[in-house]
């Protein structure tokens, strides 16, 4: 289609009403041709959303007993329980394998890929339960897919937020286009799994790590909706090839997923694009954004884990018809480029856990550059006005297809590397920390005896906490600086994490402090910022004073330090300039707690404990 200018401010692209003129768009632009339904499945195998024309989603029992069902009928699928959620209820996990490896063990020992496909972490959006119980009997019912289990064993969690999914209702997701009821986005506790997979505060994100690291799957795909701007597109994804992913990876994802199953995808009757995040909400003429996950998200998440994760995000406005076929397709379109050559995913793998296990630098930060490059972007017409509600400007979509050239920033660069220290050291009282490092598959082992060592570490000031809570906790921002060749007691108990191997990223951004899910940026060392013990003023003027008469330099410091009016003004400030710098100050306030080793020989000693 003919490439068209944006419009200008206030031009009218339609005359329809906001959201019935998206939803219209949304229902003739972009649906792809195939069925939902199989021509070959028999009508007692169908599932509820396609009995009911894709209008609904089932409830967790209905899911159950479907999927119960399919265990019944097939030696090939073995319906399981990973764990149980905050309100009680269980995690379920479907394990699909012709060889019938239905634990980690006997599915390593297949040699074939495993593909975990994970549905409902936001439970309203439900597009990847409804594909993968489809899929599930394509493959071992109706056989129709059933090849693609030749080489490949899948994973299906249908509805990792159950607590969630079971808070059922039409009303809980304002922006989508069906099904007529669905469920919340966040657990019981009120936390948004899709944040959580590092600090891992829910019981589920608990359950789900220990799976995931019992069977290390090679590729993760997350099925979600999009909120955002309207266009023609009815998936957009998320797989990142950048510097935040091994190159190993980064290699794979860009000729097998890139370059392979995204074409193969659309030659199926969809539109697919990276996922669209506009520059401005107001303006889409400014362009579009990307992005480098952070691990928090399942994305990020398993690029820390050596593995490529693929975001699903079907359109909100599209029925719900067109976006769990899409949701269908894009799985089995990269299924079909694993069975095509699995052992470049297998190879890939291999290749990104060990050099993960290698000494060298390690990125924690990035930041877009001013590089864009010019895309041309399936969009509809939309005017921009005033208005008479917001204050603001609008931004209202049309039903009419419209091509956009847009400058999409996307490109990245790192602004901090880490060299990953040969080892770290916890002391034991962090008890919290160190279950969640080993949740994560972080090997770890105590120390038998005390140990003073020469390490290196950091001392962290001018804390900031979060004013509001996010994700059930307060996050934090400091300074941080440095600390080389500290002399520093370790009790017996102690957990020494050594870097060479595989979960080596996940260790250092969990226990570097400066990284963006770091356990300091959560909170986990909160304790360390607090004070303790204090002088009491009649106390602290007579070793001022005396610290003065013994200290002339410490005197003109102070009177230095006086020529700030506010300090002059504020007694409890110029008491404490003297008590931070007396024997009584307590020099571990802000003193980081882990410990980095860095020497071979500190290294050798601790290998010998």
């Amino acid at each position: 289609m003919k490439r068209a200018s944006v419009p200008a401010a206030g031009a009218v692209a339609s005359g329809a009403p906001f959201l019935a003129a998206s939803l219209l768009g949304a229902l003739l632009l972009g649906a792809p041709a195939r069925r939902a339904t199989a021509a070959t499945t028999p009508p007692d195998w169908r599932t509820r959303a396609e009995a009911t024309a894709f209008s609904e989603t089932p409830r967790e029992e209905e899911t159950l007993a479907y999927l119960h069902r399919l265990e019944k009928a097939s030696p090939w699928i073995r319906v399981t329980s990973f764990g149980t959620s905050g309100e009680g209820r269980d995690l379920t996990l479907v394990v699909a394998s012709k060889d019938r490896a239905f634990d980690p063990a006997s599915a390593a020992r297949t040699g074939k890929a495993i593909v975990l496909l994970q549905a409902g972490i936001h439970a309203g959006e439900i597009d990847g339960k409804d594909a993968g119980m489809m899929l599930l009997r394509d493959m071992a019912v109706t056989r129709e897919r059933a090849a693609l289990l030749d080489r490949a064993i899948l994973l299906f969690m249908p509805i990792y937020n159950v607590d969630g999914h079971e808070r059922f209702g039409p009303s809980n997701r304002i922006n989508q286009n069906g099904p007529k009821e669905m469920g919340w986005r966040t657990t019981a506790r009120n936390l948004n799994l899709n944040r959580d997979y590092m600090k891992a505060d829910a019981v589920e994100t608990r359950a789900w790590l220990r799976t995931f690291t019992s069977w290390r799957p090679d590729l993760m795909i997350d099925a979600h909706v999009t909120d955002g701007a309207d266009y023609r597109y009815d998936l957009t994804y998320v797989i990142e090839s950048g510097p935040s992913v091994p190159r190993p990876i980064a290699a794979w994802v860009d000729a097998s997923v890139l370059g392979r199953a995204m074409p193969a995808f659309d030659a199926k009757g969809h539109l697919s694009s990276p996922y669209v995040f506009l520059k401005d909400d107001g303006d889409p003429a400014k362009g579009l954004t990307g992005g480098v996950a952070t691990p928090r998200f399942s994305t990020g998440y398993a690029n820390l884990q050596n593995r490529p994760g693929f975001l699903i995000e079907t359109h909100m406005l599209k029925d719900y018809r067109t976006r769990v076929v899409a949701t269908y397709d894009m799985v089995v379109a990269l299924l079909e480029e694993i069975h095509r050559d699995p052992e470049a995913l297998r190879s890939a793998v291999r290749q990104a856990d060990a050099e993960a296990a290698r000494p060298g630098p390690l990125p924690l930060l990035f930041e877009a550059t001013d590089k864009a490059r010019r895309i041309d972007f399936k969009g509809v017409e939309y005017r921009r006005e005033p208005s008479a509600v917001s204050g603001g400007m609008m931004v209202a979509y049309g039903s009419a297809p419209l091509d956009l050239g847009l400058d999409r920033f996307d490109d990245y660069k790192v602004t901090l590397a880490v060299e990953k220290p040969l080892a770290y050291l916890v002391p034991p009282q962090w008890t919290e920390a160190i279950e969640v490092l080993r949740l994560h598959g972080v090997v770890t082992r105590r120390l038998a005896k005390p140990l003073t060592a020469t390490c290196d570490g950091y001392r962290l000031s001018e804390p900031k906490w979060q004013e509001q809570p996010f994700e059930g906790r307060h996050p934090l921002t400091f300074k941080t600086e440095r600390l080389r060749g500290l002399s520093r007691a370790f009790p017996a108990g102690s957990v020494v994490v050594s870097l060479d191997q595989r979960a080596s990223a996940v260790a250092v951004h969990l226990l570097e402090p400066q990284g963006p899910d770091s356990f300091a940026a959560w909170g986990f060392f909160d304790a360390i910022f607090e004070q303790k013990e204090f002088a009491e003023a009649y106390v602290m003027e007579r070793v001022a004073r005396e610290m003065m008469d013994r200290d002339p330099t410490l005197r003109a410091e102070f009177e230095k330090a006086l020529a700030d009016p506010a300090f002059a003004a504020d007694p409890k400030r110029r008491l404490d300039f003297f008590f931070r710098r007396s024997p009584w100050w307590d020099d571990r306030i802000g003193l980081y707690p882990v410990g980095l080793v860095t020497s071979p020989d500190v290294l050798r000693s601790l290998n010998s404990d």
